[in-house]
């Protein structure tokens, strides 16, 4: 059996070495070319699917757009106003805090642009990597946070637990029901599961809601950080751009006023 696949893989090796000067033709190649072909064909598919997601995507959730830009514009302004100043105060829980912070702002764009093309699962998981890189600088901040174990839900801010579970949910592929929700695709001729992404308006504005509040999240977090290190201000424009970002949310339902 071993001596067999030796074999198999000598000629694999072989062929992938291309045409030879006994076979200028080349060989039996195992990869047939067809493949390769239908291959790109289903990526050029697939991507077509995604940007007429977000065509449409752009056009529904217009003011929660506006809203998550608002905040890039708020993050971008900080980073750019602390650029190369010296730290008044370091520590390990500081440097702790800026590693946290910093992984969450690279990932932002990925998840925003998931949400619009359609990739709700996808999307699904990078909220809850969110959730949790929050739930982690109040641990860290707290003085709770142990190397290694995963955050703990309650940690996470603004009672976001429940939403955790669900987000969990996306993760796992545990609840069939938001599963199918999500990807699920019926037609005249039955129920199915789309292949490529669909845009479902009602999922993409939950997600790109819960999104952009994570981002509101991390705003606040990256203020409190620079106050701490450079003694950092929000201006009153800042401020104000924050809050207008904050009452489309409540528009949306994520947060309610208080009475």
């Amino acid at each position: 059996m071993l001596k067999r696949l030796l074999a198999k893989f000598h000629v694999l090796v072989h062929n992938l070495r291309g045409p030879s000067d006994n076979h200028p033709e080349g060989d039996h190649y195992f990869i047939d070319s067809g493949y390769i072909t239908t291959g790109r064909n289903y990526e050029k598919h697939s991507e077509n699917a995604r940007q007429l997601n977000r065509k449409d995507g752009l056009v529904h959730m217009r003011e929660l757009i506006h809203a998550h830009t608002l905040l890039l514009g708020v993050i971008g302004k900080m980073l750019k106003v602390n650029a190369n100043k010296p730290a008044l105060i370091m520590n390990e829980v500081i440097s702790r805090r800026f590693v946290l912070t910093a992984a969450f702002i690279q990932g932002i764009s990925l998840c925003e642009q998931s949400i619009l093309q359609g990739l709700y699962l996808q999307a699904g998981n990078l909220i809850r990597q969110e959730y949790e890189t929050l739930g982690l600088l109040a641990e860290t901040k707290a003085g709770k946070r142990k190397d290694g174990k995963v955050v703990n839900a309650k940690h996470v801010p603004r009672n976001g637990h429940k939403l955790y579970g669900m987000l969990s949910s996306f993760a796992h592929l545990s609840d069939h029901k938001i599963l199918d929700s999500i990807i699920g695709y019926n037609t005249t001729w039955g129920d199915f599961a789309s292949t490529v992404p669909q845009y479902q308006k009602e999922n993409a504005a939950r997600l790109y809601s819960f999104h952009t509040t994570e981002v509101l999240g991390i705003v606040e977090e990256l203020q409190n950080l620079y106050g701490e290190i450079y003694g950092y201000k929000p201006d009153d424009r800042e401020s104000e751009v924050v809050d207008v970002a904050y009452s489309v949310l409540v528009k949306h339902g994520v947060f309610k006023i208080p009475n």
